[in-house]
């Protein structure tokens, strides 16, 4: 390792996976930063927002269990975080990456989107003769442990989060 400075990009990039790292989400992660660096000198004041998580995932071809495949969530938890119904300080951070990565969108705007308020269902339709409450939001880790619909292999994965934000 002493001669990494002399070795090309391709050469270091080999040694990141022999070492573990994956170096593709990593370089993701970078770029997104750079993103979003370059776009807080472009306009500090301004972050560019995403209508919904699932119009985004839209407008890239994919519906509601593809975004879930492509972030490891569940259906459930896309809707939820959709409707900014999981409480936005129980969200770990990298979900908003591995959203962000799946949307093709700065991790900022990611963020600022869950940040806001929750929302009603836009599809829904209601007769009732109350107006409709939008449910508590719910913590993360509560989410995905009364998920019915995620596989234990999926919410092993996303409980180990927990344990990973804890060490830090």
């Amino acid at each position: 390792m002493d001669s990494a400075d002399t070795m090309d990009l391709a050469e270091l990039r080999r040694i990141r996976r022999m070492m573990g790292d994956d170096v593709e989400e990593s370089e993701r992660e970078f770029l997104s930063w750079l993103g979003n660096l370059k776009g807080g000198l472009d306009d500090a004041a301004t972050v560019p927002e995403i209508e919904s998580i699932l119009s985004s995932a839209k407008k890239l071809g994919l519906d509601a269990p593809g975004l879930a495949d492509a972030t490891g969530l569940s259906v459930v938890l896309v809707m939820k975080l959709d409707r900014r119904l999981i409480n936005f300080g129980s969200i770990p951070e990298k979900i908003f990456g591995i959203l962000a990565t799946a949307l093709h969108a700065a991790t900022a705007v990611v963020t600022e989107y869950l940040r806001q308020p929750p929302v009603l269902a836009t599809v829904a339709r209601f007769r009732a003769n109350e107006t409709p409450k939008i449910p508590e939001p719910q913590d993360f880790f509560d989410a995905v442990r009364s998920d019915k619909s995620i596989s234990e292999e999926r919410r092993a994965a996303l409980l180990a989060l927990s344990e990973k934000s804890s060490e830090h």
